[in-house]
């Protein structure tokens, strides 16, 4: 069977959204993942501004696999009870939109950088962003239940003692709901520049895993480079991914390559290495 391709967004980040996915679609992909986030989906569309959305899809024959939800402060464990009920309005806008666009799944960060934290270092604080997090599930499931879009969460890559960043314990943390709205992302750099071995990320996840964010790193920094450029080892990220028979799309997040090329090489180039991984897709 052959792998279901798909290219992010993300690799045309300077530019509108319409002309990213001209752009995704003129490099050879037929599937996408939309960034909701400026440049791109900051508010998620509605009304005309959807419907236009809508008919540039399907000018381009693009088909929409995943929506990757606001960032930065837009995480489920938000360690302050304000923060956290006002982020899940934003999340629950973006599930909306992404059920209108047929998307499968919605990428979500589970807890946030540093960098937001008002007192990063507190030591209760794994602690809150721990039951933060399970209450916001209770409230978000039904929402992508009742939209059919299965929430993903990502592995993340910060340096901290924060819980909810490797694949293994988002596993265990949303193992009590349903599996058709509660999943998985991995995304193979986050993965080496934290140190953990993708290919087991991905077994921990095991069939819980509906995402992926494929791109690659030299090791320490989050660089967004096409698979080969860097370090990671993509014949155990892909025998790993067909032994546990994931079946979500195999989505690359480019946003540079080590030599420089221009986003529209990036993204050529990323479609020949993926024809030559497992033929053209679907």
């Amino acid at each position: 069977m052959r792998n279901e391709f798909s290219y992010s967004t993300f690799g045309f980040s300077d530019r509108d959204l319409l002309a990213a996915l001209d752009a995704v679609a003129s490099a050879g992909f037929a599937q996408t993942e939309i960034v909701g986030e400026s440049p791109h989906m900051d508010p998620p569309p509605t009304g005309s501004a959807l419907s236009a959305l809508r008919q540039r899809l399907a000018r381009c024959g693009l088909r929409v696999r995943t929506v990757h939800g606001p960032m930065r402060r837009n995480v489920p464990g938000a360690p302050d009870e304000e923060w956290r009920r006002e982020i899940l309005v934003n999340l629950v806008d973006h599930l909306r939109c992404a059920s209108e666009l047929s998307a499968e799944g919605m990428v979500v960060h589970p807890v946030p950088n540093p960098m937001f934290v008002s007192d990063p270092d507190a030591s209760d604080l794994p602690d809150r962003m721990r039951r933060a997090f399970v209450r916001s599930l209770d409230e978000l499931v039904p929402v992508a239940q009742e939209a059919g879009v299965r929430l993903l969460f990502e592995n993340l890559p910060y340096d901290c003692d924060y819980p909810l960043l490797s694949l293994a314990e988002l596993r265990e943390a949303i193992e009590p709901y349903p599996a058709e709205a509660a999943g998985l992302l991995i995304d193979t750099g986050h993965a080496v520049i934290s140190g953990h071995d993708p290919a087991d990320e991905i077994r921990a996840a095991g069939d819980r895993l509906w995402g992926t964010h494929l791109q690659d790193t030299d090791g320490t920094e989050d660089c967004h480079w096409m698979p080969g450029d860097g370090v990671t080892d993509w014949d155990a990220v892909r025998t790993a991914l067909e032994e546990i028979g994931y079946a979500g799309p195999w989505t690359f997040e480019i946003g540079s390559s080590r030599d420089k090329a221009t986003r529209e090489e990036i993204a050529r180039a990323t479609r020949a290495m993926a024809d030559r991984w497992n033929g053209p897709s679907r």
